[in-house]
């Protein structure tokens, strides 16, 4: 092995208080009671004698192989010797170190503290200076320096005595950051014995979680004293014999009765040896999440109590609001033919805000009226509950569809006029008169309905600007026209709701009148209680979703020709 490397070579070894206490007293003296057996060996003060100078040989070698970095200086300073060591220590070549003055490898020293330093050694052994010195290549590292006289036979010398303590002291800055954080943390920790004891270290966090006034008082309460449940107590102890930590939340009462909740960290504290011997607690207090828990499971239930009233209430809503509609359709009809009715009605929720109404007026004339509110829901319901209410009492005093309208507005208008919120709705009222051969109509911004004409045509219906006004609740004085086309045998109209047309594709393209015209052509031919149907589907497939956004109400009439009796 290299000589020069093996100089670098460090095994340590730890004396632990356990091992000096079975150590026989040494032949020179006795360790007597009350020593202290920390393993470290403190020097007494007094002035030794000093040993018998030894031989340049001897000095040289034990120099060498010292483990600290040692420099050799006169009283005034002057470097007149080094180790090895040393020259690692200062990055330096002996040579360059010898001739130095001590003070140089001290930063901060001055010519002060050699006279510190001699007239301290005429009263003890040696003086111990914490330092930074510095190396060749401008770094620095913190030492620890123990100066003590040493008799040469050239003379008395100083002897610096220098150990890097760069760890050490990074040990003791982790040490310090660590005891800080736990003094300072939010968290309760604690050292509890194997009973559960708090008799270790206990921080202040721990102490008022637990409403502890000492950490005497601590160290005779049992953390297993503060569990609510005390068969936790076997779980944890259980865990905690197998060397396995336990964690989960506990309810904990202190010693003043009150309850908090804690979430629980309990780990084994175990020796170098593998051996428990305590136990390291860590307590969180949870009692305001755990409050905000109970009150949310509360304000939950509550909330599914009321939901499922409100469903039980949106239910009979919709019972209500379907028997609103026709359950049949009136028979109508002239020697010129008859009418057929047949509807579908898709709410977008429980109860939805389209209406449609088929009043009639004589044995041949029937008043045909349909509605949308805005929005949908149980306000929108509420609006239709009224209309249906109002357009049976205004049937009743006119069925000129203009005159209706303008008297359907002021009622409206006076009922949800006080409203905070603004609430208004299209409508269209047709009076079909078979005997007349007369369709007279008056709309409230509400769609014209499509029709098929006697020759197959199809087209949206056509309506003078006379006949058309606002939607009722927006103008409560204004006054509604109707006009009158003729309505001829083998017509078929198809009333509808914006909800049908102004649905929307995943591309945001609108189904619209021309969708709706093109399935009506598509499927002219079939019954009119196919061709309702056949629409709906046609707009579902268009915008790929089997359900609307908005409510969808469709009427259909269709104005059947009185058969020849010759070809019945």
């Amino acid at each position: 092995m290299d000589e020069n490397k093996s100089y670098g070579t460090t095994m340590r070894i730890d004396i632990s208080p356990e091992m000096l206490r079975d150590l026989r007293p040494a032949a020179r003296g006795e360790v007597k009671p009350g020593n202290d057996l920390s393993g470290v060996i403190r020097l007494s003060a007094r002035k030794p004698v000093p040993p018998p100078a030894p031989s340049r040989g001897d000095f040289q070698s034990l120099l060498q192989s010292l483990y600290d970095a040692l420099l050799l200086a006169t009283p005034e300073g002057r470097v007149v010797g080094a180790n090895e060591r040393a020259e690692r220590f200062f990055a330096t070549p002996r040579d360059t170190l010898c001739g130095m003055n001590v003070l140089d490898l001290m930063l901060g020293a001055d010519s002060s503290l050699l006279g510190t330093i001699l007239s301290s050694l005429d009263k003890r052994s040696f003086v111990l200076i914490q330092a930074v010195c510095p190396r060749a290549d401008r770094s620095a590292f913190p030492a620890e320096i123990a100066v003590a006289r040493i008799p040469l036979s050239e003379g008395i010398r100083l002897g610096f005595f220098v150990r890097d303590i760069t760890v050490r002291k990074e040990n003791e800055e982790r040490l310090k950051t660590g005891y800080n954080a736990l003094q300072n943390s939010g968290s309760g920790i604690a050292i509890a014995a194997l009973d559960g004891t708090l008799s270790g270290y206990i921080n202040p966090a721990m102490l008022s979680l637990l409403r502890l006034e000492s950490p005497e008082q601590a160290a005779a309460t049992s953390f297993y004293s503060f569990l609510v449940h005390p068969e936790t107590a076997d779980e944890i102890r259980e865990a905690l014999s197998r060397a396995a930590p336990w964690e989960g939340e506990l309810d904990m009462k202190r010693p003043d009765g009150s309850l908090f909740f804690a979430q629980t960290s309990l780990e084994p504290n175990i020796n170098p040896d593998g051996e428990t011997t305590g136990i390291v607690v860590s307590l969180l207090d949870v009692t305001p999440q755990r409050q905000a828990q109970i009150e949310l499971a509360a304000t939950a239930r509550e909330l599914r109590q009321r939901n499922a009233e409100m469903e039980s209430d949106l239910t009979m809503a919709r019972d209500v609001q379907l028997a609103f509609l026709p359950s049949s359709y009136p028979d109508v009809a002239s020697p010129a033919g008859s009418l057929r009715f047949a509807h579908l009605y898709h709410p977008s929720g429980l109860v939805g805000g389209d209406f449609f109404d088929i009043i009639p007026l004589t044995p041949s004339q029937v008043l045909v009226f349909m509605a949308d509110v805005m929005g949908h829901g149980p306000r929108a319901a509420l609006i239709v509950a009224t209309i249906r209410g109002l357009i049976e009492q205004i049937a009743r005093e006119t069925s000129d569809p203009g005159r209706f309208m303008t008297r359907l507005n002021t009622a409206y208008s006076r009922v949800f006029g006080a409203a905070g919120d603004l609430m208004f709705a299209t409508a269209l009222c047709c009076r079909l008169d078979l005997a007349a051969g007369t369709l007279t109509t008056c709309h409230a911004g509400h769609p014209l309905p499509v029709l098929r004409a006697p020759d197959g045509a199809i087209r949206r219906d056509a309506l003078s600007d006379d006949a058309s006004g606002p939607a009722i609740g927006l103008l409560p004085d204004t006054p509604y026209a109707s006009a009158t086309r003729p309505f001829l045998p083998g017509e078929r109209l198809l009333f509808f709701t914006d909800g049908l047309t102004e649905t929307r594709d995943a591309g945001d393209r609108e189904f619209g009148e021309e969708g709706l015209l093109a399935a009506f052509r598509a499927n002219a031919q079939k019954p009119l209680a196919e061709l309702l149907p056949a629409v709906v589907l046609s707009a579902t497939q268009f915008t790929g979703n089997a359900e609307f956004e908005d409510d969808v109400c469709i009427l259909g009439v269709d104005y059947l020709p009185t058969q020849p009796k010759d070809s019945q």
